[in-house]
């Protein structure tokens, strides 16, 4: 199993982002399992976690890592191809899907700055601030000759995003974004 998979194809991105897969990616994180394992955490169909398995498994995040016999009746165990899913939708151009997707990347990074104690000056203006931020190309995190932790690769994604944002730009998020008294 790969450390760290960037997942760039905004095709891929639209599968792994679906509601059901992106759960069936959570709970495989934590150990491998059946489809019918699946089915009954999720409190899906056994078809419908199938068709799911599925379009994971031709996309390339999970891959048959066994099989057990439960009264003789064969069951594949699936399990992800990597640790961690990057997803950098940032580095091609945006289609609705993608759109969406990074709008509520960004709300929910809003949610959480308001978690830990931030004020929110103007939501619309950071928003459209952020979702700037996120379209900053970082193409050369791809050329990293090295294997890196999460950590390590988050701050290599913060340095490489403060190199490129112009001084405007983050002098008026700076403006936006204050912690509470």
């Amino acid at each position: 199993m790969k450390e760290i998979e960037i997942v760039d194809d905004p095709e891929k991105i639209k599968i792994i982002i679906e509601e059901t897969r992106s759960k069936i990616l959570n709970l495989l994180r934590f150990r491998d399992m059946t489809i019918s394992e699946l089915a009954s955490i999720l409190n899906k169909d056994i078809s419908t976690v199938f068709r799911h398995i599925k379009k994971l498994e031709r996309a390339g995040f999970v891959k048959v890592t066994g099989e057990r016999r439960l009264h003789n009746v064969p069951e594949k165990i699936y399990g992800r191809t990597a640790r961690t899913f990057l997803l950098a939708p940032e580095s091609y151009k945006k289609d609705v899907a993608i759109e969406k997707f990074s709008k509520k990347r960004m709300e929910t990074l809003i949610k959480a700055l308001k978690s830990i104690g931030y004020t929110v000056k103007n939501k619309r203006e950071l928003m459209e601030l952020l979702l700037y931020i996120d379209d900053i190309p970082l193409e050369d995190i791809e050329n990293l000759q090295m294997d890196v932790d999460w950590g390590i690769l988050g701050k290599l994604k913060t340095i490489l995003a403060m190199i490129k944002i112009d001084d405007e730009k983050l002098k008026r998020l700076r403006e936006l974004i204050r912690k509470k008294d």
